[in-house]
């Protein structure tokens, strides 16, 4: 094998997110013990995963500890890589120890493709799409595609739920509108009825004026009119949201992927979305608590800590048209699963996609010219003259498989563990400065919508321990306005840490007790309900956990872009990021997710699979 680690000249960045990534030190073939070399502090270790991770509540969804056990076996430097063999170091968090071989996957590939989410897949489709017939494996380590966008449906929840992502923006670009027409994707008979946000306000609101206790309907349209705030902070939001729809019709704005956008934007990007709000535009404090509830949630952080490039991006679209699949991006990741593979599931209508299950037998068939193997945990990537290869570990067993050229498209942590021995320095620290923050989500069954049904789909709210916010499930669906039914509400996280804390918020997901986070649960609900004839014992019958330890990027100051230079008469160059760095094709290696795009969006997964299938076609 030719070494195609490389010396690219990027100055090297002495910046430390805390990922839970692992290096290797020796050359391509060679004995290469990986040791994890990022800690979250001096002291820090990390720990198995507690008694939550054997509880039924969170076993529906979500990293799984059989998953992510095996892919600490990087983070914990428990692997040594020989060429044809693997030695695992003992832990107490497993049972495996010892030398294994490495299994020889003899499939005809010419592509391999690390992750079975948006960014994988919509990278098989474009692929597809140009070069018909190309032979694609998709690897993932889930029981099922979809990444983050996955769902729950299971019983005794009466409807399809999202375990993560839950909608999207309408098509805004040539590149959406190719995958959503060719596959089928639907987005026009989900679009989100109004009222789409409503804020619950009490003495937990900032600047809220005294004695309220209430629930705002259509919150960002006619319900802003009578926000519960003095009459200076009402007409500063009023501004913010004017100011913000302008922001969507201005061209070459703000977008997802940031890459799409005009260079003369870029001056956001380092900025704070606080300071763009408070000091830019000048507008109350409270304006930028407001938007806080809607980041800590959609971009894992506060208005002081995400950048004011991708937070005018994503709010901007909340005033225009969006919409949700039942279960959330997973109903449109199945229609480009079912374009890829049409045996993958039974029937052609939308209906039939979205109710029957995956057929993973057929989906691995050998017939086919793009497989999708479920549970195959991708631990090392390796690139050549002439191929790239994968290790995977599936049933107990190592494999590796080659083809002439390999994707990674999970969230980046996956690509530095398993290419760490690929990387030169400057692409090691740019790897190092990806933010990826876990998010907790719970699946809620309640008997009766009756205590929601007036409050449309997203719901925020100030003071949880836990929680920013519930989408309800079926809102898209024909029976919303039904009061009896039964529905699904889908809580989610929401993150204030700083960038330095996320490893240990990931430590807090698998010591945190099911228990503390349903407690969680009966207290906010039981509040922000209160006077809707609503007891949490009384009307809820099912919470589920999801835990998912790398979910979004957090999209701090300066990674969309650096700070651009403005030249003679105004002419700005743009000035890239670490992440541009970080996603430079290897070899025959390419990497791209969400996070390297630039933003927690379901569009940049996307945009991801634009960019890595344009790297890889001159190379079949």
């Amino acid at each position: 094998m030719t070494d195609h680690k490389r010396d690219d000249g990027i100055k090297r960045r002495d910046f430390i997110n805390g990922m839970l990534i692992a290096a290797g030190t020796a050359s391509v073939g060679g004995s290469i013990p990986m040791r994890a070399f990022a800690q979250p502090g001096p002291t820090t270790t990390f720990p198995c995963d507690g008694p939550i991770g054997t509880d039924p509540n969170v076993l529906r969804g979500g990293n799984l500890r059989s998953v992510f056990n095996i892919a600490h076996w990087l983070r914990d430097g428990r692997l040594t890589f020989k060429t044809n063999s693997v030695t695992i170091a003992p832990s107490p968090c497993d049972s495996f120890t010892g030398s294994q071989p490495i299994l020889a996957d003899n499939g005809n590939y010419e592509v391999i493709i690390v992750g079975s989410g948006m960014s994988g897949c919509s990278a098989a489709f474009y692929l597809t799409q140009q070069r018909p017939g190309t032979k694609i494996l998709i690897l993932d380590g889930q029981r099922t595609p979809g990444g983050n966008a996955n769902r729950d449906d299971a019983p005794p929840i009466p409807d399809i739920a999202s375990t993560a992502t839950a909608y999207a923006v309408q098509p805004y670009a040539d590149f959406l509108n190719n995958i959503y027409n060719t596959t089928g994707i639907l987005w026009q008979n989900y679009l989100v009825a109004s009222p789409f946000y409503s804020y619950f306000f009490d003495s937990m609101t900032p600047y809220v004026n005294p004695g309220t206790a209430s629930w705002n309907i259509d919150t960002y349209g006619t319900g802003l009119n009578s926000v519960p705030y003095p009459n200076n902070i009402v007409n500063d939001l009023k501004s913010a949201r004017a100011d913000l729809m302008n922001w969507y019709h201005k061209p070459g704005s703000p977008t997802d992927p940031a890459d799409n956008s005009d260079p003369k934007y870029d001056y956001l990007s380092p900025m704070t979305w606080d300071h763009y709000l408070t000091q830019v535009q000048g507008y109350h404090p409270a304006v930028s608590d407001f938007y806080t509830r809607y980041a800590v949630d959609a971009l894992d952080g506060t208005t002081s800590q995400v950048s004011a490039y991708t937070s005018i991006s994503f709010t901007a679209a909340e005033y225009f048209p969006e919409f949700a699949y039942p279960g959330g991006n997973s109903g449109m990741l199945r229609h480009i699963v079912k374009w890829l593979i049409p045996s993958s599931i039974a029937g052609t209508s939308d209906a039939d996609l979205l109710a029957n299950p995956f057929n993973l037998t057929a989906m691995d068939s050998v017939n086919n010219n793009v497989r999708i193997r479920q549970g195959a945990l991708v631990l090392r990537g390796d690139t050549a003259n002439n191929s790239a290869s994968v290790v995977y570990f599936l049933n107990g067993q190592f494999y590796r498989a080659t083809a002439k050229a390999v994707i990674f498209a999970g969230q980046s942590h996956t690509a530095r563990t398993a290419c760490a021995q690929l990387l030169s320095a400057s692409q090691a620290d740019a790897f190092d400065q990806v933010t990826l923050s876990p998010v907790v989500t719970a699946n809620v069954t309640i008997r009766s919508a009756a205590p929601i049904v007036d409050l449309g789909y997203d719901g925020y709210y100030w003071g949880s321990k836990y929680w920013a916010d519930f989408v309800v499930a079926d809102w898209a669906g024909p029976n919303r306005n039904n009061p009896n039914r039964q529905t699904v509400l889908t809580f989610y996280g929401g993150n204030i840490a700083s960038v330095e804390d996320q490893p240990n918020e990931r430590i807090k997901l698998l010591t945190t007790p099911f228990s503390s986070y349903e407690d969680s649960l009966r207290e906010d609900m039981n509040r922000v309900f209160a006077g809707r004839n609503f007891d949490f014992d009384r009307d809820v019958t099912a919470v589920y956990l999801n835990r998912w330890g790398h979910s979004m990027v957090f999209p701090k100051p300066g990674w969309p872009f650096s700070a651009p230079i403005i030249g003679n008469g105004g002419n700005v160059t743009r000035v890239p990021s670490a992440r541009f760095y970080a996603r430079q094709q290897i070899g025959r290696i390419s990497f791209g997710a969400q996070d390297v795009e630039s933003s927690p969006a379901n569009e940049s997964a996307i945009g991801a699979g634009v960019r890595t299938s344009g790297e890889v076609l001159p190379l079949l």
